[in-house]
């Protein structure tokens, strides 16, 4: 299997380093280049997230090929994007054979006071040694060689010439607007970070005017710390998940970038992006080696007067405007990349390949023929890799929410992923008959031993089927991860740890921020109501993984009403309502499901009494009612026009998001979620109705509301109107991006697995 290029990449990296990336696998799609992606997970101190959400679109959209390091392929040229990406070697080999390597330096060797940002010789010996192949090193811009060429004593090689990153052109439209005149917008997007910003009040707001016919627009804020300097005229945008910065830019006027005195700019992504869209830029004079006559330039105290100058000439203005894209059309637009690496192969040594010579004529160029090709045409990425298996862990819940979840995420996985399944929830039948193989391991109580002697039986146990199964990765769905879980991720460093962690937690439950360190990944399945969240999950550090809400049956995707009927031995003319309250293993209801179930009994509503798999037998029947037990009772959901739940998570959001009318009753119990916020957030959104469980008096005027026609069309009416991302593929995506990726992130001696 042979490449002409393979990108060695972090694909989760935002900013300037993920829009190059995205531009050279366009170009090498474009220009007719066989190209895979070499997914890493490079030096990290924080969680690990999925990948960057424009970059693994893409990555889809090309049919880009995925290699893993399972089998040998070789390429021309490996591209190793970003240096601090390889400062540590991964704890297997990676067996890809590429002829030359090429390190993309998109970050500066030293900061603006000569402090090292990363060992130029470490990252050097790592990438000969990984790939066994010669290495050379290619700046972005003349601020990084400059610095290469200032070491003293042996210098790695680098290449004659800069690898710019490239602008896709078709990205930023030119300027529509008219020149401005007396006003202007003036701004800039960036990260919050101190170090993107002036260093004092007073080159900020020499750089950025505190005038009143000049507006400022920052995308993606400011440091906080910062914000007390800001001038009446600023407007502080966030970052969409998009990024939204051709919108933005296609806003301004003028854009204005002045950093610390401290950062080193390897190239400026963001300033070339902003001369692609028209905007007349404004930069320090060390850039102008970079950017030529494409941008003016200042130091920070002369910005106002640049700004005037032009204000009143807008022959000016446009002119200046057109020279900043025709700059970038030249310089960094996927035009170039033709004869870049026809460029690169010989500087390289290597024989030119037959797609840079067609490409001449051609904005596509021919595609020559490979084992990749395959790949490359698919509408999703083609991994080459062996059959992975990831070991699902359910913690023991006082209901099925936890098992469901981790179900309704690994029946999304691909067919690279095998499941398996290890519980101490006694529901693990469930997951048997779904196909799933399952490890049943009784939780103390059940067993009657004591906490301390029970995990460390489950260490071993757990470390067993690891060990015999050849896990890669777990992923475990709980609460608080226990102590027997937490010791042998302790020991296998080397697997992937994924947290699912349910959001919702009570303000007074403790959570320890140290307990995320054992993980790689935090996956937090989406809230209906997660803007009035106000538990410590809120507040934890790190990038946690949000995704919609997870559920395992996909909202709408119901067994035909007659079919329903057929199988409960119900009348599909007449209304039915079900009442399922949970296992109640925790929680007493009192009488409430007994007056519940006469009020509707008493209106003439077929009702379905379904009893939960982990529930014991009710002590209480009501004559007419039909007593089933189902599992999962979404896929009854066409048969039923009103449902009496609880608020838990699935219950919760499987009723929403289908659109089927319910009664919400909090389950709350101390240690539980807060279904009782949950309830009332439907209640008020008009999404479900609340009942207390103390609520006796309020049950026949619910129940009248629960049944009238107005209530279940208003609610069907506003669930249509809600989005449903769905949260188990968002997951079970993020899962195989990390699984997939070559993982060196941590100093070598701190992945390996102990005894």
């Amino acid at each position: 299997m042979h490449f002409d290029i393979v990108h060695a990449a972090n694909p989760r990296y935002r900013g300037g380093t993920s829009s190059a990336l995205r531009a050279e696998l366009k170009a090498a799609k474009r220009f007719g280049l066989t190209c895979a992606l070499l997914p890493f997970v490079g030096r990290s101190d924080q969680l690990v997230g999925p990948f960057e959400p424009r970059t693994g679109r893409l990555i889809d959209e090309l049919g880009m090929v995925w290699l893993t390091g399972d089998d040998v392929a070789t390429c021309d040229i490996l591209f190793a994007n970003h240096p601090q990406v390889f400062e540590r070697m991964p704890d297997r080999p990676v067996r890809v054979r590429p002829d030359r390597v090429v390190c993309v330096l998109h970050h500066p060797p030293f900061d603006g006071a000569w402090v090292p940002q990363y060992d130029l010789g470490v990252v050097d010996r790592n990438l000969a040694r990984l790939f066994g192949a010669p290495v050379y090193f290619a700046p972005v811009g003349p601020k990084v060689r400059t610095q290469f060429e200032s070491l003293i004593g042996k210098k790695p090689n680098i290449l004659p010439r800069d690898l710019f990153s490239m602008i896709d052109m078709s990205e930023w439209k030119p300027r529509q607007r008219p020149a401005p005149e007396g006003t202007a917008t003036v701004g800039r997007h960036s990260r919050p970070d101190p170090l993107k910003w002036p260093d004092s009040r007073e080159d900020l707001l020499a750089a950025y005017p505190d005038k009143r016919h000049l507006t400022i627009k920052a995308l993606g804020g400011i440091p906080p710390e910062f914000q007390p300097w800001l001038g009446s005229n600023w407007q502080l945008l966030p970052f969409s998940e998009d990024g939204g910065a051709s919108e933005f830019l296609s806003s301004l006027d003028f854009y204005v970038y002045f950093h610390s005195r401290q950062w080193v700019e390897a190239f400026g992504i963001g300033i070339a992006e902003a001369m692609a869209s028209g905007v007349v830029t404004i930069l320090d004079p060390s850039y102008e080696t970079l950017f030529e006559d494409g941008a003016v330039y200042t130091e920070a105290g002369g910005t106002s007067e640049v700004i005037e100058r032009l204000l009143s000439s807008p022959q000016a203005f446009a002119q200046q405007s057109a020279t900043g894209r025709n700059l970038v059309e030249a310089k960094f637009s996927l035009a170039i990349y033709q004869k870049r690496m026809a460029e690169l192969y010989g500087a390289l040594e290597l024989q030119p390949i037959p797609a840079l010579k067609a490409a001449k004529s051609s904005r596509t160029g021919q595609k020559r023929q490979s084992g990749a090709d395959a790949g490359q045409n698919s509408e999703k990425a083609c991994r080459i890799t062996a059959r992975r298996r990831i070991l699902f862990v359910a913690t023991n819940g006082i209901g099925l929410g936890h098992i469901t979840r981790l179900m309704a995420i690994a029946e999304r996985m691909s067919s690279d992923v095998e499941p398996i399944f290890v519980t101490r929830s006694a529901g693990s039948s469930l997951i048997s008959q779904r196909g799933h193989a399952t490890d049943y391991i009784p939780w103390p109580v059940k067993i009657g031993v004591t906490d301390n002697s029970w995990n460390q039986v489950y260490a071993q146990e757990l470390l067993a089927a690891i060990e015999s199964f050849d896990i890669a990765a777990v992923v475990f769905d709980g609460t608080y991860p226990f102590p027997g879980l937490l010791d042998v991720a302790a020991v296998r460093p080397d697997l992937a740890w994924i947290w699912v962690r349910r959001a919702m937690w009570r303000a007074g439950h403790e959570l320890k921020a140290e307990l995320q360190s054992c993980f790689d990944m935090i996956i937090e399945p989406g809230e209906l109501a997660h803007d009035e969240d106000y538990g410590p999950t809120q507040s934890m550090p790190g990038p946690i993984t949000v995704v919609g809400p997870i559920l395992l049956k996909e909202p709408g995707n119901f067994l035909p009403r007659a079919d329903v009927a057929l199988r409960l031995g119900l009348d599909p003319r007449k209304f039915t309502a079900a009442i399922q309250l949970g296992s109640r293993r925790n929680y007493s209801y009192d009488n409430l499901p007994e007056l519940i179930m006469k009020e509707l009994l008493g209106r003439g509503v077929q009702l379905v009494q379904i009893d939960n798999p982990l529930a014991r037998p009710p002590d209480f029947e009501v004559p007419g009612t039909i007593r089933r037990t189902f599992y999962p009772i979404a896929d009854y959901f066409g048969a039923i026009d009103l449902m009496i739940t609880n608020a838990g998570y699935n219950s919760f959001h499987e009723c929403i998001y289908g659109g089927v009318p319910a009664i919400f009753v909090p389950n709350e119990s101390p240690e539980m979620d807060d279904q009782h916020l949950r309830a009332t957030y439907a209640y008020a959104s008009g999404l479900g109705l609340r009942l207390r469980a103390s609520e006796f008096s309020r049950v026949k005027s619910m129940v009248d509301l629960a049944t009238s026609e107005d209530f279940r069309q208003e609610m069907r009416r506003r669930a249509a109107r809600l989005d449903f991302d769905d949260g188990a593929v968002a997951a079970a995506r993020a899962i195989e991006q990390l699984v997939f990726s070559v993982r060196a992130n941590r100093p070598l001696h701190e992945s390996l697995a102990r005894t």
